[in-house]
């Protein structure tokens, strides 16, 4: 589901949001986020993009020709539009599952790290700052902090590709300023934001 949905998004966005933005580590960066939830009978899907107008082409590509994903076509679809309001400057409490991990030098496999060590928040923190440079176009000077504050005592793994990504539903306390708090909610935390991942919801 989330590699179809994630094809799908990008039929409807420019060209650039499936090569995503350069940063001059050679990371590259998408501003948009997207989670999926499931239910019994039914699955919701939010979508997230720094530029507001992305959010608008991908609800109206869905309430005219439906959802498709993949050979299966959802003809029964509902779609709304919300806005998340963001402080001036402060800190905001948020929930999600953000994923970090380090490669074994040994193995070349990822190693994934849970909310509550210290590797995660500079991780993180590391990511969001190339994030926000690469997106943005700028250095970004401002304060930024990210405290975890509860996380689940297991994980969740997210399949793409048939790959295994590992993540922790927690809580966190990000202090920031609009801008980088605005960038974060509409592009996600962590890494692999495009892949189901790193969405925040607000507390």
């Amino acid at each position: 589901m989330t590699r179809l949905f994630q094809a799908f998004s990008y039929t409807c966005l420019p060209p650039k949001e499936h090569e995503g933005y350069p940063h001059s580590t050679g990371k590259r960066f998408k501003s948009a986020n997207f989670r999926i939830r499931y239910f019994e009978d039914r699955f919701e899907i939010d979508f997230t993009a720094l530029d507001p107008l992305h959010e608008k082409e991908l609800a109206m590509a869905v309430l005219k020709e439906g959802l498709k994903l993949g050979e299966v076509h959802f003809a029964q679809t509902s779609v709304s539009l919300v806005e998340r309001e963001v402080p001036e400057e402060g800190g905001l409490h948020v929930r999600g599952f953000v994923c970090a991990a380090v490669k074994n030098p040994l193995t070349g496999r990822k190693i994934f790290i849970e909310p509550g060590e210290n590797r995660h928040t500079g991780i993180v923190l590391k990511h969001s700052l190339q994030k926000f440079e690469a997106l943005l176009g700028k250095p970004y000077e401002g304060k930024l902090i990210v405290t975890p504050k509860w996380q689940s005592p297991k994980p969740q793994t997210f399949w793409y590709e048939n790959i295994p990504y590992v993540a922790w539903n927690a809580r966190y306390e990000v202090e920031a300023d609009k801008e980088m708090l605005n960038l974060l909610l509409k592009t996600g935390m962590g890494s692999d934001t495009m892949k189901n991942l790193g969405f925040l919801e607000m507390l």
